[in-house]
């Protein structure tokens, strides 16, 4: 199954191997993490992920042709 994901500028900056979008290909039944280290993401560079205009869970099982878009963690005051 294929999933496309989309990055914010923020991470593009941060990671050189990210585009604007990167489609990766995953067995049925793989989580949003799993997509994450498809794209060659440490564990802890996201800090949201926005399917379908909601939010979408790290552990969530995705489906074919689903966009997820990445953002970058959150910090401040």
């Amino acid at each position: 199954m294929r999933v496309t994901l989309r990055f914010g500028r923020a991470l593009r900056e941060i990671y050189d191997h990210l585009g604007e979008s990167m489609e990766v290909r995953l067995k049925e039944g793989a989580t949003a993490k799993e997509a994450l280290a498809a794209a060659n993401l440490p564990e802890g560079a996201c800090g949201l992920l926005l399917t379908d205009d909601r939010l979408c869970k790290i552990d969530e099982e995705v489906t074919h042709g689903q966009i997820i878009t990445v953002l970058p963690p959150v910090s401040g005051g």
